[in-house]
């Protein structure tokens, strides 16, 4: 940028290059990170609950701690400070934006991940760099809420979901407190400012806690932030139409107060008589609650079969049945459709703790029965919501079906594969497509990857044998296609839907080579156990006017996924697939690692970054090298 502020914009570059250098030399010598924390280093996707899309608001720079990726982290020091000699496309860029800065101002808001009361910056790391170097309060965000799963051994995770109770009805954004007794006492003084306060939807919470943060930052306080704004709202109720120098004078004249506070309470006397009381339950058990019991109610659509689709979900609900024993009792409900779903649940899912809708045809007729019975937590198998108030179970499919094109790469001599699959009316999600044909070319650079949908028709997979004749006479020798009757027996094991087989000149299925396999048993078992120990109240506490929140959605890494591999594959296949498997499972590996290009030559993976769970979820492009056949 040309213009009176770039000479300036490059003298502030050094300054803030000096300050990440000065943190950086500090930190790695005494054996700390010296680099941005990475939040995908930091979490574990399957222990991932939800993902909630959050209001645009002004954010705390303070709060804002880190990166996303991890490939981003090594361009700021631990302060957001850049770290690239002046010399660097890095610092041009860097330089320009802090021209605009200094000219106009950054008016565009940042992408960020909330996760556990702290920032990290999905898009925009320049402009908070920028920001922060020049002391500013705080920045517009686009927020992204991550929710982890709730884990009793982690006093973290714990306050946290006392926070998301909190964050229903609560009016400050984001307030992080050291217990959940401070929510509680937080929640009955905002009741009371509810009746004393004049015009309190005319007030701005976010900007008056904002402004609070200035001023503690001013003083020396033995507090958290958050301790101490709960302290100042008892002492002095809510600052309306007060000055950030009044706060700071009135904080000032807090500490005794909040000296007092910070420590630890003395021992207290012990009433060894039968009058005492019993203990207080613990941060959980107030919270939410430990369950002893539950009961369950799944609810199949029309047309179970022993060794079926929706078979196979029943046998998962004895397995987990089987697995929880007394602590749970559980029913099901068969041949359900759009024209009896609600009179069905009425009759046996009334008093139901927690019902498993099994097919997502079944989602808006189960939406009646969800209003009406609030206390029941529904959950339905859908990719995504059909209305906000029902929440979401699915599957990672695209993980397993990544090492599936692995292993027709492996296995074709050809070098050609073909995916089968039907054509479908709507929209398809095509992130299972994608990943197959990713997974060959991670083997087979050159291979050709077909995905054919010729005369092959939803919901009848006998109609396979279409699309795998076409595949032949396009000269494929590797398939993966669904499970269909009159299939030659090839040795597939049990509960196995689809899988990847080589196919003869006619695409008769003639060796079988891997195949996915969904672990309906663990999933339950995950899902009812999660229910009983409090995971899953957050389904039931966040803001259910957010339609973005999808659920759980778990993969190879919770266990309710399997990947099997044939004896044919070989020793050597079998052993790279297996470590690959695991690399997915820990989250060391993403199938959707850039540059990838849709087939319109639009880039959708930038190169040496991967795509996020959403971008994932709404995947509806088709990579540039897959040749449709159909």
């Amino acid at each position: 940028m040309d213009g009176k502020y770039n000479l300036e914009a490059r003298n502030e570059y050094a300054k803030a290059l000096k300050a990440g250098q000065k943190e950086y030399g500090a930190r790695s010598a005494r054996g700390e990170r010296g680099i941005l924390p990475a939040l995908d280093e930091l979490t574990n996707q399957s222990r991932i609950v939800a993902y909630m899309k959050q209001p645009q608001r002004e954010i705390s720079l303070s709060r804002v701690v880190g990166t996303y990726t991890s490939a981003r982290a090594n361009s700021f020091a631990a302060n957001f400070m850049p770290l690239h000699q002046e010399s660097s496309e890095f610092a041009a860029k860097w330089i320009n934006l802090c021209a605009i800065h200094m000219d106009e101002g950054l008016r565009d808001a940042v992408q960020v991940y909330e996760y556990l009361w702290n920032y990290y910056v999905i898009e925009g790391n320049k402009r908070v760099s920028i920001l922060k170097h020049f002391e500013s309060p705080a920045i517009r965000a686009d927020i992204t809420r991550v929710v982890p799963q709730l884990d009793e051994r982690d006093p973290d995770t714990a306050v946290y979901y006392a926070y998301l109770n909190y964050d229903k009805t609560g009016l400050f954004k984001n307030i992080r407190l050291s217990s959940q007794a401070k929510y509680e006492k937080l929640s009955k003084l905002e009741e009371r400012f509810a009746q004393t306060v004049e015009n309190m939807n005319a007030l701005n919470f976010n900007s008056m806690y904002l402004q609070f943060e200035a001023a503690y930052q001013k003083v020396d306080s033995p507090l958290l932030l958050g301790d101490a704004f709960l302290e100042y709202l008892t002492l002095y109720g809510l600052p309306v139409e007060v000055t950030l120098s009044e706060i700071t004078e009135q904080l000032n004249a807090m500490l005794p107060q909040m000296e007092l506070t910070s420590k630890p309470p003395a021992e207290p006397t012990l009433m060894l008589t039968p009058q005492e009381k019993p203990p207080a339950p613990g941060l959980i058990t107030r919270l939410f609650g430990q369950r002893r019991n539950a009961r369950v109610v799944f609810a199949y659509p029309a047309g179970r079969t022993e060794d079926n689709w929706i078979g196979a979900h029943e046998l998962g609900r004895q397995r987990m049945q089987e697995e929880l024993g007394k602590q749970v009792l559980s029913t099901y409900i068969d041949g359900l459709s759009a024209h009896n779903m609600y009179e069905e649940l009425s009759k046996h899912a009334s008093e139901a703790d927690l019902l498993l809708i099994t097919s997502s045809q079944l989602a808006l007729p189960s939406l009646r029965f969800s209003l009406e019975h609030p206390e029941c937590l529904t959950l339905i198998y859908s990719r995504i919501r059909d209305d906000f108030r029902l929440s979401t179970y699915y599957g990672r499919y695209y993980e397993a079906i990544f090492l599936c094109g692995m292993a027709a790469g492996m296995a074709t001599r050809a070098m050609k594969v073909a995916y089968i699959t039907p054509r479908l009316d709507y929209t398809r999600h095509t992130a299972d497509i994608n990943a197959f044909a990713l997974g060959v070319k991670a083997i087979r650079a050159d291979a050709e990857v077909l995905l054919v949908w010729k005369e092959v028709l939803p919901l009848q997979p006998v109609t396979s044998v279409h699309g795998l004749k076409t595949a032949a006479q396009e000269g494929a020798d590797i398939a993966y296609t669904p499970r269909y009757a009159g299939l030659k027996d090839i040795k597939l094991p049990e509960s196995v839907f689809s899988f990847i087989g080589r196919i003869d000149e006619n695409g008769n299925p003639i060796e079988y080579l891997a195949a996915p396999q969904w672990d309906w048993g663990r999933f339950y078992t995950e899902i009812v156990s999660n229910y009983l120990n409090g995971s899953l109240d957050i389904l039931s506490i966040i803001d259910r006017g957010d339609p973005s929140v999808t659920g759980l959605w778990w993969g190879l890494g919770a266990g309710v996924l399997r990947f099997l591999v044939s004896d044919t594959m070989g020793e050597n296949n079998a052993q790279l697939l297996h470590f690959m498997r695991a690399s997915i499972a820990r989250d060391s590996f993403n199938p959707f690692y850039g540059p990838i290009t849709d087939k319109e030559g639009k880039l959708r993976v930038q190169e040496e970054a991967s795509l996020r769970p959403y971008e994932v979820l709404n995947m509806e492009w088709l990579c540039d090298f897959i040749q449709v056949i159909g």
